[in-house]
């Protein structure tokens, strides 16, 4: 069996790069995690239609978003709305950089951000009356 009862200890160096290693992973997860803090954000249930201008569209990474002014009590109220998606998958499903332009009427249904007004995720979406495809 030998001096070790027949387990051969690792090298303390493999003990630490590994430790290392846990510790970068570790790190490198937490701007992830804070990030996406899932249900935190947004509420459970659905609001609107809400229907205003397009003023912005950032078809960028991390989640594209657009810009709108919707008529609220007599005022135009600025209104950000965001998607869970990135580019890239809008993309495959038919989003291009000019999917919404400034002047576009745009008719949205959304998750209320919990602690701010007017930001939403969107979860329906028609500019200028037609549907932009969100169901995938």
């Amino acid at each position: 069996m030998g001096a070790l009862g027949g387990r051969a200890k690792r090298p303390a160096i493999l003990r630490r790069g590994f430790s290392a290693a846990a510790a970068l992973w570790l790190l490198a997860a937490w701007p992830s995690a804070a990030h996406h803090g899932g249900d935190v954000e947004w509420a459970a249930k659905a609001a609107g239609p809400i229907t205003g201008t397009a003023t912005k569209f950032t078809f960028q990474f991390p989640h594209v978003f657009f810009e709108m002014n919707v008529a609220e009590n007599g005022a135009e109220v600025p209104w950000t709305i965001t998607t869970r998606w990135t580019p890239t998958i809008l993309r495959e499903h038919g989003w291009t950089r000019d999917s919404i332009k400034a002047g576009d009427k745009v008719t949205v249904t959304y998750l209320p951000h919990v602690d701010k007004q007017h930001i939403g995720q969107m979860q329906t979406i028609e500019v200028n009356g037609k549907p932009l495809p969100l169901s995938f």
